[in-house]
């Protein structure tokens, strides 16, 4: 958000439905990863795709879908720290919606959008 406001380019939220069903995945030693990944930025994902490879995914349908080009305004030439707060807000409520308007059709319907 920040590069494309000093920029001053739109940004086009997107959101893929599917993608995260193309890997079964495993809470085998959840709570040391998270800690790891909290404090080291060291993520050990365990998953399995097609036939258990970690690499390849199972074939699922996927669709992908995009809001408007949303512009950012700013004072500046860099944006200040409120600024981008601003954006990052309204980015994220761009996905969230997008996530909801399209979550029945896309048959997600019982899903809810999870960003940490």
């Amino acid at each position: 958000i920040k590069l494309a406001m000093r920029k001053r380019c739109p940004v086009v939220a997107v959101y893929v439905f599917g993608s995260s069903d193309m890997f079964r995945t495993s809470r085998f030693l959840y709570g040391p990863r998270y800690w790891l990944m909290k404090n080291f930025g060291v993520c050990i994902p365990l998953c399995r795709g097609l036939m258990g490879s970690p690499m390849c995914p199972l074939p699922k349908k996927t669709t992908v879908v995009f809001s408007a080009p949303i512009h950012f305004q700013m004072a500046d030439h860099s944006p200040s720290d409120k600024e981008l707060d601003v954006a990052h807000d309204k980015f994220m409520q761009e996905l969230i919606g997008l996530f909801n308007k399209h979550k029945s059709s896309c048959g997600y319907a019982d899903r809810e959008i999870e960003i940490h």
